[in-house]
């Protein structure tokens, strides 16, 4: 079991910061209220009421009724086939020249230093 007192820890500079905060906070209403200074009333604007009607809002167009739109007309998509793939990836004088040569990094915790 720990003998030390509350003051002797490490809290107890906590401790009694925290109570001299409430002290001063206790004797900070023992003090006169300051005075508030009167303020004379002042007009208040009000807005004009509107002098003409809006518009009533326009009701639905009909062009806006027929989605989803057809898709369009004269683009031809060409897919490629598979082949060209396979051709690409299976052949070794193509795969040679793009091939990426690894390079080798040489570190840098070799040697004194």
């Amino acid at each position: 079991m720990d003998t030390k007192t509350l003051l002797a820890r490490g809290s107890g500079g906590l401790l009694i910061v925290g109570l001299l905060f409430l002290a001063a906070l206790a004797l900070s209403g023992c003090g006169e209220p300051v005075a508030i200074a009167a303020v004379p009333p002042t007009a208040t604007v009000y807005a004009p009421p509107p002098t003409e009607t809006p518009p009533p809002t326009p009701g639905p167009t009909p062009a806006a009724l027929h989605f989803p739109l057809p898709a369009p007309e004269g683009e031809t998509v060409e897919r490629p086939d598979s082949q060209n793939c396979v051709d690409c990836h299976t052949d070794e004088d193509t795969l040679k020249v793009t091939a990426k040569k690894e390079e080798v990094k040489e570190s840098l915790s070799e040697g004194e230093g």
